[in-house]
């Protein structure tokens, strides 16, 4: 038996008072022999031997008292578990991410847990609660109900070992603590962790199972431009095949537009086509109705008339190739003659092509620089017959070194930098077989990295602050590498990266960066808005052209306007990623698992308890007062 407060034992000593009394008042008297009382003796004797037990048996009994009363105050005990007599640390995960949304018994599984924990958290005792985008530290069950209540689903969610560092950290540096760290969670992108070999932390798995694992998700939309609009390809994806079909309801806002029936003929995936007029600007959302997950049932997406990308040719040979490359209604595509270049047309362009120019004036020089520095891209095509010092000037001021002497040697184009951003997701695989490009003659380039590289290891297409450089002309008579089929890919990205205009939705996560052409002044500021609330995304201007990049605090799906003032110069949707809709029954033999996270809070609870005493010698106090009443009236 041990002792809450072992101090209190030190009253104990107060037993003496009532000892030292009890001997006064048993103090020996002195006989007096008295005439006519002799025959009295006996009776005398006996009584005085009847109120020196009675004094006796009052003095226990009061001492019995006194000493219950006191070792009560100092609260007796006995440990249940040798734990129970460390003091307890606990941290408490909460896994709130979108799959907790499936239906569970009692409603969706994060309510489950709610309900769980605030009928079982033991009252006056703190810990840390954590989810996936907050931690709670000194949570009290008893005064911060609402923390529990409020607690919502979100889309922040780290890799398991960077959420077991953060969880760890939370605890304290005592050693001598018991750590108790539990997760509650369905396991969906988590996997339960394993006790510890060592050390003094102690690992709870909770499994929350739903009832049904069955899934319907809009998973992705495509679209392409015709005559009239654009047509948009909706992909759906079920956890299972299933061979019943799925309405999916298109919106502009709240105005619904139309409807489609997706049909899924016994598989897991399947898609369906609408069509939109797309002349203004829609703030479009898909919707289906599925009772499993909420979250992935609505996909956002921001379509409108798209605006052409205006291209500008400076030429002095056939540039068919570029005719068919920049088609409307994607581009606006303009072809001059250098000797007819009307300067003006420079700064309203997004991409100009400099295609086998065999003079490059220095005011033309200045011109390009000015268009690349506010945003603009340009590509050079060297003329075959001309002469390597022509572009020596239009290179030095991009950072290129001069062209050397012009190499006739026929050279196959064999290299393609995968990892430079113009062919980064362009191909599905890698491939050395590009036999078929074949280059006459070129000039050789050095001192730059190489994105399309020859057999002998020069460059024929490189990249620096805006410029794109061939080294060899393209026109049939020098190369076949416009009919080849890296000339699609390779002058459709290096247009894209002229204005990354935004795209028809983009998923957290990814990396959202867009740009839009718009004449503001320099101190402007633009805010992403969506229903009343704005969000200020990181923002750069060059020019006219304005880059949008990472959003801090942007984690709700929806559509959003990008506003200056309030005025909306495009609208841009976000989608919530689609990775926790595949809902999978978990098997975990061989970890030790709880199905209810109430019945483990009290199962630890009763291993910390300390079993109590103090009732019971409260009890016997009050008893041995009931004896001293019953002796002091019924002892003669």
């Amino acid at each position: 038996m041990q002792f809450k407060n072992p101090e209190i034992l030190y009253f104990l000593f107060l037993l003496l008072i009532p000892v030292i009394i009890h001997l006064f008042q048993l103090r020996r008297f002195k006989k007096t022999a008295f005439t006519n009382v002799v025959f009295l003796e006996r009776v005398v004797q006996n009584t005085r031997k009847s109120n020196t037990l009675k004094k006796w048996l009052i003095l226990f009994t009061r001492l019995c008292a006194l000493a219950g009363l006191i070792l009560a105050f100092a609260q007796p005990f006995i440990p249940e578990t040798g734990a129970a007599l460390q003091e307890q640390e606990t941290v408490l995960f909460i896994d709130n991410s979108f799959s907790m949304q499936a239906q569970g018994d009692k409603g969706t599984l994060l309510n489950e847990v709610k309900q769980d924990l605030l009928a079982n958290l033991p009252k006056g005792k703190t810990l840390t609660l954590a989810t996936w985008d907050n931690q709670s530290k000194d949570f009290d069950p008893a005064k911060d109900r609402s923390v529990l209540q409020d607690l919502d689903y979100t889309s922040a969610t780290l890799s398991q070992e960077n959420l077991m560092l953060q969880l760890k950290s939370l605890f304290s540096k005592d050693r001598t603590k018991n750590k108790r760290l539990i997760l509650v969670s369905d396991f969906q992108d988590l996997q339960p962790e394993k006790k510890p070999d060592s050390g003094s932390l102690n690992l709870y798995n909770v499994i929350l199972k739903p009832i049904d694992y069955s899934n319907i998700a809009l998973d992705s939309l495509s679209s392409e431009l015709e005559s009239t609009g654009m047509k948009f390809r909706v992909w759906l994806s079920a956890t299972t095949p299933l061979e019943n079909q799925v309405p999916v309801s298109v919106y502009n806002g709240d105005q619904l537009l139309t409807k489609a029936t997706a049909n899924f003929n016994n598989s897991d995936t399947t898609s369906v086509y609408f069509s939109l007029e797309t002349q203004n600007q829609i703030a479009g959302k898909l919707s289906i109705e599925d009772p499993n997950l909420n979250y992935d049932n609505q996909f956002y997406f921001a379509a409108g008339a798209p605006r052409p990308l205006k291209v500008l040719a400076i030429s002095n040979t056939d540039s068919d190739f570029i005719s068919r490359l920049y088609r409307s209604p994607d581009y606006e595509l303009t072809i001059v003659q250098s000797a007819e270049l009307d300067y003006s047309l420079l700064a309203d362009q997004n991409l100009i092509v400099l295609n086998e120019l065999s003079n490059i004036p220095a005011a033309l020089i200045n011109q390009l620089k000015s268009h690349t520095a506010q945003g603009g891209t340009l590509i050079l095509i060297p003329a075959a017959d001309a002469r390597s010092e022509i572009y020596t000037p239009l290179l030095g001021a991009y950072g290129f070194l001069p062209f050397g002497e012009k190499n006739t040697t026929a050279q196959r184009i064999t290299s393609i930098n995968y990892d430079h951003p113009l062919y980064q997701n362009v191909f599905s695989g890698r491939t050395s077989n590009l036999q078929s490009h074949i280059l006459q003659s070129y000039f050789p380039l050095t001192g730059t990295g190489s994105i399309l590289g020859l057999e002998n290891g020069a460059v024929f297409l490189a990249e620096s602050n805006g410029l794109y450089v061939f080294t060899g002309a393209l026109n049939a008579g020098n190369s076949n590498f416009i009919n080849g089929q890296l000339i699609v890919p390779t002058f459709d990205k290096i247009a894209v990266e002229a204005l990354k205009s935004p795209r028809l939705y983009y998923t957290f996560g990814d990396n959202a960066t867009y740009e839009i052409e718009a004449t503001l002044p320099e101190d402007a500021v633009l805010v992403l808005e969506n229903k009343g609330d704005q969000i200020i995304p990181l923002q750069q201007k060059r020019g006219s052209k304005i880059t949008i990049s990472e959003t801090p605090g942007l984690d709700k799906a929806g559509v959003y306007a990008l506003k200056h003032k309030n005025d909306t110069l495009a609208l841009v949707a976000y989608n919530y990623n689609r990775l926790e809709s595949a809902l999978q029954e978990q098997n975990f033999e061989e970890h030790e698992l709880y199905d209810e996270v109430g019945s483990l809070i009290n199962e630890l609870q009763e291993a910390s308890n300390l079993n109590l005493l103090s009732k019971w010698f409260v009890i016997f106090a009050l008893f041995a007062f009931l004896s001293e009443m019953l002796i002091l009236k019924f002892f003669k």
